[in-house]
C-alpha cells in the first residue's frame, strides 16, 4: 500500500531538486501564508491614503493622530529629532538636492503633499572676515562737578564753553587728564581713565573716582581745565581678534568667520567691530534665517588669532555692527561651533560625489550618512554640524549604510565594513571579509540585530562582523539572479521578516522571507504592479507601500487572496495509481491538481453548500454532487512520481493522496 500525507506545509527551496526536497517544502508557494504550518491566504492591501501624483518614491509617517504622512519624489531618509520628547517633532533627511530639516510648524500642511516647507541642514559660515577698530577718541572741553559725593565724578562735555553732545554710553572708558588740584581733591585722583557709570544727559556723565579721592566741598568744579575724552595715554597691553558666527531662528549655530585682523588693546579701550554679514549676503538658499537668528560674536583672549575664542556678545541678524568694552575677565564661554561645518551639499566644487546620502541616527545622539566613498557622522545631539574630522574614508565606493547594536554597517560595491566606536572622533572602520557587494540601496534592511541586503548570490546577513549568504542553502546564486533580480530589489522589515520586490523589466514580483524560520523561510508575492517605495512603522511593525498614487498597507485588507502552492515529487517505490485525494479545508472552494511523473492527471475544484460537496473537474472533465466528504476518485492512471497542487483562498489542513478510499481513513 501506498500514500501521500500532508499535514504540515513549507516554503520553497529552489536550490533542491523537486525529488529531494523534505516533504512539507514546496515547489510553487505564491501569496501563502505559512506561519502556522497550515495553507493559509494571505490578504490584500488596504488603501490608506491617496496621493498627490504617481511619482512619488518615498513617505514617512510623520505623526499618527491626525494621521500625517510625508511624501518625496526621491529616495529620501528620514530621521527623527535625537531629542526626547521633542514638542516640535523636528524630522531631518536626506536624499533631494542637499540635507534638509523641518518642524511641525513649516512641515505640516493642511492637505497634501507634505513637507509643506523645510529647510537647509546645517549653517554656513560668514564668508569674510569682520572688520574692527577703536572707538575714535572724542575729544572735548570738560567741567568736573563734585556734588556731595565722596567718590563720583560728574563731568560736563563743553566745546568752547558750550555744552556738547558727548555721544557717550554705559560701559565705555573715557580719560580725563589736565585738571589741577582743586577742592580739597589730588588731580593724581582725577586724571585717568574710568569706565562710565551712568548718563544722566548728553552733556553730563558720571564715572568712579578712585577710593582715594574725597570732597568736602559742597559743590565745586574746574571750569575748562582739561581735554575729556583723549585715552591716548592708556596702557595698551595685549593684542587680540575677533570672530562671529550665524544663529538660527532655532538655536543652531554654525561655524566662525575668518578671523579679523590683530589688534592692540587694553581693557579701558572699546572695540567698534563692523562689515557683520547679514542674511542677505549668504548665497546658500533655505537657510533658517527667520525671527530669532542673530550673530555670536567672540574675541580671541591671549592675543593670537589661532587660539581660543571666548564670547563677548550677540546683535540680531539684521544687524551688522557690535561694539566690544568687555574686559578679559569678562569674557564667556570658548566657541562651541569652530568645527561646525554643514554636511555634504549641493556644492559640486566641495562635493564632487553628490550630497549626504543615506541619513540616519545612532545611540547617543550621534547622525550617520555617506557621500562617494565617505562616510560622515554629526556631532552628538547637533544634527546640524557635521566637522570635517567626523569622516572615515574607505576604499570601496559606498551603496547604503544601515545601524546595528555592533556598529554601522557599511555596503559597498565590494566588501562591506562595520564602523564602531562610540564617539564620532573616534571611529573606525573593519573590513568583512569573504562579504558581498550590495547591488541595491533600497534592499538593505536593518532587522534589529543583523542587517540583510541584496548580494550577487543572494540575501546577505551582516551580523557584528560576520557576514554570510543567509539564503544559500534555499536558492542558487544563478535562480537568485534569474529569477529575483537583486539589483532591482526594494526590501522592507515586517513583523520580523524581509519583504521584498523587484523588477523583472516586464514585469513585477516579491518575496517574504522569514530568517527566523526553516521550513516556511521563503515564499514569493504575486506583485501586479511597481512598489516604488514605502515605510514600515516602528510602533506597529506595519508596512506601508507606495503602489500607483495611494498609499497602502500591506495584508491590512480583510479580503483574501487566492494562494498557490505545489508540493514537492514523490516518488513510490514502484510503478503506483493512486485512485483517490482527499482535501481537508477550512473552508472551501479549493482548487486541487494532481500530477504523475509531471503531467497534469487531475484538476478539479471542490466546493460545499452546508455539509453536501461537489467536485468540478477540467481533467478529466466532470461533475460529481451530493458527496459528504472532501474525497475525489482520480483518474486510473499509473505513475512513478506525484505531486499535487491546491489553489484556493481557503485553509487548508491536510491534503492526502491514496491507492483506496480505506487506505485514506487509515493515513
Amino acid at each position: 500500500m501506498a500514500y501521500i500525507k500532508l499535514k504540515q506545509f513549507g516554503g520553497l527551496s529552489p536550490r533542491t531538486s523537486p525529488r529531494l526536497l523534505r516533504d512539507e517544502l514546496a515547489t510553487t508557494a505564491t501569496d501563502v501564508n505559512l506561519e502556522s504550518g497550515h495553507l493559509k491566504p494571505v490578504t490584500d492591501n488596504s488603501d490608506t491614503l491617496n496621493l498627490s501624483n504617481s511619482s512619488r518614491q518615498s513617505i514617512f509617517k510623520y505623526t499618527d493622530s491626525p494621521e500625517r504622512w510625508l511624501q518625496f519624489d526621491e529616495d529620501v531618509n528620514v530621521v527623527r529629532g535625537p531629542i526626547a520628547g521633542d514638542t516640535n517633532d523636528t524630522i531631518y533627511w536626506s536624499g533631494q538636492s542637499f540635507p534638509r530639516m523641518g518642524r511641525s510648524s513649516n512641515v505640516v500642511h493642511a492637505s497634501n503633499p507634505m513637507p509643506n516647507g523645510f529647510f537647509r541642514l546645517g549653517i554656513p559660515a560668514p564668508s569674510a572676515a569682520p572688520n574692527v577698530a577703536p572707538v575714535p577718541v572724542r575729544s572735548f572741553d570738560g567741567v568736573i562737578d563734585f556734588v556731595n559725593e565722596s567718590s563720583t565724578i560728574t563731568v560736563t562735555t563743553k566745546t568752547s564753553g558750550s555744552a556738547t553732545d558727548h555721544s557717550a554710553t554705559v560701559g565705555e572708558f573715557i580719560t580725563l587728564e589736565g585738571f589741577a588740584t582743586t577742592a580739597g581733591v589730588s588731580a593724581s585722583d582725577i586724571n585717568g581713565t574710568y569706565r562710565i557709570k551712568t548718563v544722566p544727559s548728553t552733556s553730563t556723565l558720571t564715572v568712579e573716582l578712585s577710593a582715594a579721592a574725597t570732597s568736602t566741598a559742597t559743590s565745586s568744579s574746574v571750569a575748562n581745565g582739561a581735554k575729556f575724552g583723549d585715552n591716548s595715554d592708556a596702557e595698551l597691553d595685549y593684542e587680540t581678534s575677533y570672530v562671529y558666527t550665524f544663529v538660527s531662528a532655532y538655536g543652531e549655530e554654525g561655524p566662525p568667520s575668518p578671523a579679523s585682523t590683530v589688534i592692540t588693546t587694553d581693557d579701558n579701550m572699546t572695540i567698534n567691530i563692523t562689515q557683520l554679514e547679514t542674511a542677505s549676503d549668504v548665497t546658500k538658499s533655505n537657510v533658517n534665517f527667520g525671527t530669532g537668528a542673530k550673530k555670536r560674536i567672540y574675541r580671541s583672549n591671549t592675543g593670537s588669532n589661532s587660539t581660543q575664542f571666548q564670547f563677548v556678545g550677540e546683535v540680531p541678524m539684521a544687524t551688522a555692527s557690535f561694539v566690544d568694552s568687555s574686559k578679559n575677565n569678562e569674557l564667556a564661554e570658548v566657541l562651541p561651533s569652530s568645527t561646525w561645518i554643514a554636511p555634504p551639499d549641493d556644492d559640486t566644487a566641495l562635493y564632487p560625489d553628490g550630497p549626504l546620502k543615506g541619513l540616519l541616527s545612532l545611540p547617543s545622539g550621534i547622525f550617520a550618512g555617506f557621500t562617494g566613498k565617505r562616510i560622515c557622522f554629526s556631532e552628538a545631539f547637533q544634527p546640524h554640524a557635521w566637522p570635517s574630522d567626523y569622516r572615515i574614508a574607505i576604499d570601496e565606493e559606498i551603496v547604503n549604510i544601515a545601524a546595528t547594536a555592533n556598529g554601522l554597517v557599511v555596503g559597498t560595491k565590494g566588501t562591506p565594513f562595520l564602523v564602531t566606536g562610540s564617539d564620532p572622533s573616534a571611529m573606525v572602520a573593519i573590513r568583512i571579509e569573504s562579504g558581498e557587494a550590495c547591488l541595491s540601496k533600497r534592499s538593505m534592511v536593518d532587522m534589529g540585530e543583523f542587517i540583510l541586503y541584496a548580494g550577487p548570490d543572494g540575501l546577505v546577513m551582516v551580523r557584528g562582523a560576520t557576514s554570510t549568504v543567509i539564503t544559500q542553502d534555499i536558492i542558487t546564486p544563478e535562480q537568485w539572479q534569474a529569477n529575483y533580480y537583486p539589483s532591482t530589489l526594494t526590501g522592507f522589515k515586517w513583523q520580523g521578516r524581509y519583504v521584498g520586490f523587484f523588477n523583472t523589466g516586464s514585469g513585477f514580483g516579491g518575496f517574504i522571507f522569514d530568517p527566523r524560520e526553516q521550513s516556511n523561510a521563503f515564499v514569493n508575492l504575486d506583485a501586479s504592479a511597481l512598489i516604488r517605495g514605502g515605510f514600515t512603522d516602528p510602533d506597529d511593525n506595519e508596512l506601508y507601500l507606495i503602489i500607483g498614487n495611494k498609499i497602502k498597507k500591506f495584508q491590512g485588507s480583510a479580503t483574501a487572496l487566492t494562494y498557490n502552492w505545489k508540493s514537492k515529487e514523490f516518488a513510490t517505490a514502484r510503478p503506483t495509481s493512486f485512485g483517490f485525494a482527499k482535501v481537508d479545508a477550512e473552508a472551501y472552494p479549493v482548487r486541487l491538481k494532481v500530477y504523475g511523473d509531471g503531467s497534469v492527471i487531475y484538476d478539479a475544484t471542490i466546493s460545499t453548500s452546508g455539509s453536501i460537496f461537489s467536485v468540478t473537474g477540467t481533467t478529466p472533465s466532470f461533475s460529481a454532487t451530493d458527496i459528504t466528504e472532501p474525497m475525489v476518485r482520480l483518474p486510473a492512471s499509473v505513475h512513478s512520481s506525484f505531486a499535487f497542487e491546491i489553489e484556493s483562498t481557503k485553509t487548508v489542513n491536510e491534503v492526502c493522496l491514496g491507492e483506496s478510499v480505506a487506505e485514506l481513513n487509515e493515513a
